[in-house]
Parts: structure tokens; C-alpha cells; sequence
């Protein structure tokens, strides 16, 4: 691999341009197609229609009081879509924010379920102004945002309404070969107003309802899906100013689709070089903490590998890969029928950044039956971490079934082998879950969870669980209410009332938490949120690492948001928090969130939280103890979308924590803690993070980026504020990165 790595290098530093202009020649773009919101070729004159007038938002089902329209046809580039929202020029609320952001302006969002499976779609929205954001739903209504697909987009405005245009490509997603000439494929269109704080569409359901996938509209397409290629080089240059070195990187990632249900994906000596940072954490618990996958081999095609379970699993997490070396070459290939999907995927890392003799390599494997309501699934997963002396497998059989159209049941069986020097035999571990969710009405349903993980359950060399040795019974009820009058500023209200149990393995209890929350949305589209929780008194086992177990007693929150809407350039929101428990101690949390659009393309946000806790337990140089603790947090972005082909986002963060005032504590032997009377030495972090990016689209798929990265980061300066330890985590830096990246399709 190494040598195949080496000679990859070397053959494209060489003639770059060459290979380009060769790829070129050989693979012309195919997207030849004019998107612009303006709906002026003839095509749109014979195009099938809908119109969205249902309001799901509130969830009443009247009569919409806006008129919109779905137009949509096939051709050999993919799927056309245009929804015209009539609307006057002076209503239309047209703020951009950044790819994949929260839309804050007037929104079109179309879902597909290209299969018409109703198990996975695929979400593409288009905000008034230009803003666009994509992402996957599965199970009914789970939507995740780290799905990235190649479509494209554009809106326009008139004085009478507003315009969003789609083309779709056939190979965005995996789809099932069919035979004939026509694709049936599940559809959801939305449209929502910020002015009016209302959503349209045409079928009678929202992402709010349990059976959400299950109820799209049905529409038939010509079907012109075929085979393609795509490939696409990449080049990177980094000059790292703390160590005072650079380094350069070319790759070649390759698409194949021989046919609509099949792909191939080949990464050969990949960039993975984020130019999107992960947000500041200050983690002092010991459970681990999620970071969603963006690097673009990970996120496209991926909805296959993507099985989670119950609190939090996730048996796929590409961000195991690539943490001990880089990555040599990764291939994935997904095949995708009518009743059968299949799908492996495989990575190479090189010799790696902590051991020069040894690499790793990572697998899986999913298949999947559907029949009549139902649908079971096996995945697999491999891990050889050579690295750390470690091998492992997951198994993994899932099901799904729709009992009626009110009741859903999904279960999972696991088991986990894992080899490892540190122990003599095979560690193998087993879990499962069942969930039941029930509908009474539209506006009304329950859910009930049983979870149940043993000691030894370990999927955490490639996939993602914050902690294992856990039975949870989970249970909620969220219902709805809609029917309020015209005069009533009120324009819906949802309560849910749930209830969690915990213990471990060995039967001991960890906690009783009981709660109910709200939220209270208004017709100018301001909204209340609020919560309160109850969690009993349980055992603790987690905390001290290994190093004992104790009692903790019971404790209470109160939290609430309340948001003054997005009518205006200024936007902004304020929250607190009161809480009382025996591991966080006594105290609150301050929240407030600004936004200002200086036009619809340039907005400066600011976000503070305050965190101040007394008595608060933590477990610090391997030993427990309650400090007084404070955090502050604060995040300064600054977005530009200079037009349609530029963009510069600034983010700049900072997070300091401080624990002062620090007594040890210790257990005794009923597992009670009590006071040491031992004075402990305070703490401190504080860490900074700037990052300054520009895009600049050569053209559709292909892009340059600049990015300037910098970090830094203080650790136990004490005697000081929160305030004043800004200084010591800006100067002490750890990280001074300048990255220039072209990534071009051909």
C-alpha cells in the first residue's frame, strides 16, 4: 500500500494540468441544464402539478391560505422541480445563511423517497435568497443533517411571489433498478412562511407525526436513470507557522455508477482535511463526546451503513478512521434493489502518527430484506487497530415492522468479539432494544423503550456508544393542540410528559428521571420553550473511573427559552436555567443568542453562555472533589455570501471554565460520600479557537478554499476570572494552520 501510495504522488505531482485536461476531453460535464429560479424553458409548459394546500404547521390540515405550486418532470440529468409560492414582494422574508445552516428565511423543503421503501429519504431545501441545506431522514421521522448529496439549486423573486428551482441528479442517492419505463417514488413537499409562521404542503402529514415516511404522496417519473462517472482531484497545501513546516497533498476520489442501483466509491491517498471545524467542548464526565462525520467519503452514499440504537448508538462512526494515520485508500460499493440492498466498505490507513511498523484497517457490511410492512437487516462491522493490539467484530440483525397504520415495532440483537493484548481470551459482549411507537390521533402519540446492554458490549472500535452496562426503560407522551381561535396569539402548544429508568448490569439502580416539557409557538413566530425535571437519588458508577462506586441523592431543573421571532434584521433569544442536584451542585445558566443582517447576505451572530455551579463533584487528577465552578462560553460568526459563487464564514471561540474553592471527597463503605477535609488545588481551561474560510466555485461540484486556522489553549493558570484567562488561552497557541484546497470535478 505504501508503495501504491508513493507512486500516486509521484505520477500526479508530476502533470497535473495534464490529467486534468485529459479527464476533461474524456468526461465532459453532463449538467448542462440552466437552474436559475426562472422558470422560462418549454419543458416547465407540460410539467405534472401540485399544489400545496394543506397547513401542517400548526397541524390542522385547513385550508392553506397561500397559494402554492409543485411543478416537476424527469429528464436524462435527473429530476426537475419547481415550486412557485405566491407571495407579494413585501412579505417575502429572503435572509441567506451558510450551506447546511438553520434557515432563517422562507424555505421550500422537498423530500424524496426515490425506492419508495418508506424507510429512507432524502431532504433538499432551498430558502428565499438562495440558502440551501440537505439531509436524510430514516425510521419515520429521525432527521440528521450530516448527509451530503450533489444536487442543485437556485430561487429567484418577483413582485408577486417567489420562485425555487430544482434539478435533482439520478445519481444522488442510491435507487433500486426497475424494469419499465416509469419510477414510483414517495414525495413530501413543504413551504414554509416566517411572516405568517405557517407550513403547506399536499399531503397530510408533517416530521412531527410517528409515521411521517409512511404517508408521502405518491407521483410517477420517466425514468432516465443510467449509468456515470465521476472523478474528482483534489490538491491541498498546509503551512503549519507553530512548527514552522508545510506539506502538500494530491488525491483522487472516483464515482462510479454502473447502473442506478449500484455504486462504487474509490478514495485513493484521500484529502480528508476538514475546512469545517468542530465546535469548543469542555468535557469533565466520563462518557465520550459526539462529533457528527464531514469529511464527503463518509457522508455521501452512506444511509446504508447508518444503524443506530438506543442511547445514542450508532454501530457505523466513521470518526474512529483516521485518528492513527492517514488514510491510504477507501472504497465502499452499495447495491440497491426492489426488496434487497447490499453494501461493503473498506478502509486502509498507512503505517500511522503513533507506530511506524503496523497500520489499521476497518470494514462493514450491511444487507437488508423488505417485504410487505416489514423490513430485517444484518450489518457487520470490522475493526483491526494493529496500533493499539486490538481486533473486534460487531453483529448486528435489526426489524421493523408496521403493525397498523397507528402502531410501529423496531427491535435489534447485538453481540461484540473483541482480541486485545490486555486480555487473554475473547471479551464478548451482547445488547438489544425494542421500541414500540404508538399513534392515537394526529396530533397524539406515545413512545416505550426497553434497552439492555451488557458489561462487556464494546462497539466503540468503530462504532459509537457513550456507555455500555446500562437496562433503560424509556417512556413518552407528546401530544399536540392546534385549535385556537383567530383572535389567540397562539398558533400551536406541545406537551410531552416522559419517564427513564436506569440500571446497571448488576441490577443496581442509577437513576429515576421524570419530565415534562413545553413549547408555545405564536403566529408572529415567536416560541416558548420549557422543561422541568426530576432525577431520584441512584448509584454512581461511572464518575470515578474505576475507582469506586457511590450513592448520589436526588435532584431538580427548571430550563427555559424563549425566542422573539424572525420577523426583523435583529434577531435574538435568551434562555436560563435553575437547577439543585448532588453531582452538579446548586446553581444556573444564563443563555443569550443576537443575530444581525446587515443585508440578506452579510449577518454577524453572537452566542454567550454562563454556567455558575456551587458544590459541584468532579473527578480531577484521580481524585473527587465538589469546586465552585464557572463556565463561560462565547462564539463570534460573521457570514458573507458575497454572490452566488463566493462565500466567507469567520468563527471565532472561546470557552473558559474555573473550579475554585476545592474539598476532596471520599466513600465510605456503605457507598456514601463524605467530606475529606482536604483542601485541593483549583483548576482552570481556557481554550480559543479562530477560524477564517472563503469558498470560491470554479464550477457545480468544484471549489477553492482558504482557510485560516488557530487555536490555543491554557491549562491551570489559577487565581484568575473567566474573563481574564482569555489572554493565556490566546497566546498559548496549539495549532497555526494556513490550508489553500482545490477540489475540482472533471
Amino acid at each position: 500500500m505504501k508503495r501504491i501510495k508513493h507512486t500516486l504522488k509521484t505520477w500526479l505531482k508530476r502533470s497535473p494540468v495534464t490529467i486534468a485536461l485529459s479527464s476533461a476531453f474524456v468526461l465532459p460535464n453532463t449538467f448542462a441544464a440552466q437552474i436559475d429560479g426562472i422558470l422560462d424553458e418549454v419543458q416547465w409548459q407540460n410539467a405534472q402539478v401540485i399544489n400545496l394546500d394543506k397547513t401542517t404547521s400548526p397541524f390542522t390540515l385547513a385550508q392553506a391560505d397561500k397559494q402554492t405550486q409543485v411543478k416537476y418532470f424527469s429528464s436524462e440529468e435527473g429530476i426537475h422541480v419547481a415550486v412557485i409560492a405566491t407571495q407579494a414582494l413585501g412579505e417575502q422574508t429572503s435572509m441567506r445563511t451558510a450551506r447546511d445552516s438553520d434557515l432563517e428565511s422562507d424555505f421550500i423543503e422537498l423530500i424524496i423517497d426515490f425506492d419508495n421503501g418508506k424507510n429512507t429519504a432524502y431532504g433538499f431545501a432551498l430558502g428565499n435568497g438562495g440558502s440551501m441545506r440537505d439531509g436524510i431522514w430514516q425510521n419515520n421521522n429521525n432527521f440528521k443533517s450530516d448527509w451530503d448529496g450533489t444536487w442543485f439549486g437556485k430561487t429567484s423573486q418577483t413582485d408577486t411571489g417567489w420562485i425555487a428551482e430544482y434539478l435533482i441528479p439520478w445519481n444522488v442517492a442510491p435507487m433500486a433498478k426497475i424494469d419499465g419505463n416509469d419510477r414510483q417514488m414517495g414525495i413530501y413537499v413543504r413551504r414554509h412562511d416566517v411572516k405568517s409562521n405557517k407550513s403547506y404542503s399536499h399531503a397530510p402529514t408533517s416530521s412531527s407525526q410517528p409515521d411521517f415516511l409512511r404517508e408521502f404522496s405518491q407521483i410517477k417519473v420517466a425514468n432516465h436513470a443510467s449509468s456515470s462517472l465521476d472523478i474528482f482531484a483534489s490538491a491541498t497545501y498546509q503551512n503549519d507557522m507553530l512548527n514552522d513546516t508545510d506539506d502538500s497533498n494530491i488525491g483522487i476520489d472516483i464515482f462510479w455508477r454502473p447502473d442506478a442501483s449500484q455504486q462504487l466509491s474509490v478514495a485513493l491517498n484521500p484529502d480528508f482535511g476538514q475546512v469545517e471545524s468542530d465546535g469548543l467542548v469542555v468535557n469533565f464526565s466520563p462518557f465520550e463526546t459526539f462529533f457528527a462525520e464531514r469529511r464527503p467519503f463518509f457522508t455521501e452514499n452512506q444511509a446504508l451503513f447508518d444503524i443506530q440504537g438506543n442511547a445514542g448508538m450508532r454501530l457505523v462512526h466513521t470518526r474512529r478512521i483516521g485518528v492513527y494515520g492517514d488514510i491510504d485508500a477507501a472504497v465502499k460499493y452499495t447495491s440497491n434493489g426492489q426488496n434487497n440492498d447490499f453494501g461493503v466498505m473498506a478502509v486502509f490507513e498507512d503505517d500511522g502518527h503513533f507506530n511506524d511498523k503496523e497500520s489499521n484497517k476497518f470494514a462493514t457490511a450491511r444487507a437488508q430484506h423488505r417485504f410487505e410492512d416489514s423490513q430485517v437487516g444484518y450489518l457487520v462491522t470490522y475493526a483491526d487497530k494493529a496500533t493499539q493490539g486490538r481486533e473486534s467484530q460487531v453483529h448486528s440483525i435489526d426489524y421493523r415492522t408496521d403493525v397498523s397504520d397507528t402502531l410501529q415495532i423496531r427491535a435489534q440483537i447485538n453481540g461484540s468479539f473483541v482480541d486485545s493484548d490486555k486480555h487473554k481470551d475473547q471479551v464478548d459482549g451482547y445488547g438489544a432494544w425494542l421500541n414500540f411507537v404508538h399513534k392515537f390521533s394526529d396530533n397524539w402519540q406515545q413512545r416505550l423503550n426497553f434497552t439492555v446492554y451488557d458489561e462487556e458490549f464494546q462497539v466503540n472500535d468503530l462504532g459509537f456508544l457513550s456507555r455500555s452496562d446500562l437496562q433503560r426503560v424509556w417512556y413518552n407522551n407528546e401530544r399536540y393542540f392546534t385549535d385556537f381561535d383567530e383572535s389567540s396569539s397562539l398558533k400551536q402548544r406541545r406537551v410531552e410528559g416522559y419517564f427513564m429508568r436506569d440500571h446497571n448490569s448488576d441490577g443496581d439502580h442509577l437513576r429515576t428521571e421524570i419530565g415534562i416539557t413545553g413549547t408555545e409557538e405564536y403566529k408572529d413566530s415567536a416560541f416558548w420553550f420549557w422543561r422541568f425535571d426530576y432525577t431520584s437519588s441512584g448509584l454512581d458508577d461511572r464518575t470515578t473511573r474505576g475507582n469506586g462506586d457511590f450513592n448520589l441523592g436526588s435532584g431538580r431543573e427548571f430550563f427555559t427559552e424563549y425566542n422573539f421571532g424572525s420577523q426583523n434584521k435583529f434577531r435574538h433569544h435568551v434562555a436560563f436555567g435553575l437547577q439543585s442536584y448532588d453531582r452538579e451542585g446548586d446553581g444556573g445558566r444564563f443563555h443569550y443568542h443576537p443575530s444581525y443582517y446587515f443585508t440578506d447576505k452579510y449577518r454577524v451572530s453572537w452566542s454567550l453562555w454562563a454556567v455558575q455551579q456551587k458544590q459541584s463533584l468532579y473527578w480531577i487528577d484521580n481524585q473527587l472533589a465538589r469546586y465552585d465552578y464557572k463556565q463561560l462560553e462565547n462564539s463570534l460568526d460573521f457570514d458573507a455570501t458575497i454572490d452566488d459563487k463566493q462565500e466567507v464564514r469567520v468563527r471565532f471561540q472561546w470557552v473558559s471554565v474555573t473550579g475554585k474553592n476545592g474539598n476532596q471527597f471520599a466513600i465510605n463503605e456503605h457507598g456514601d460520600l463524605y467530606d475529606a477535609n482536604t483542601q485541593v488545588s483549583d483548576f482552570s481551561r481556557s481554550t480559543t479557537r479562530l477560524q477564517i474560510r472563503y469558498r470560491y466555485e470554479i464550477a457545480p461540484l468544484s471549489n477553492i478554499y482558504l482557510v485560516y486556522s488557530r487555536g490555543g489553549q491554557s491549562i491551570d493558570d489559577l487565581d484568575q476570572s473567566n474573563f481574564s484567562l482569555f489572554k493565556e488561552g490566546w497566546d498559548n497557541r496549539t495549532g497555526d494552520n494556513f490550508v489553500a484546497k482545490i477540489r475540482y470535478r472533471f
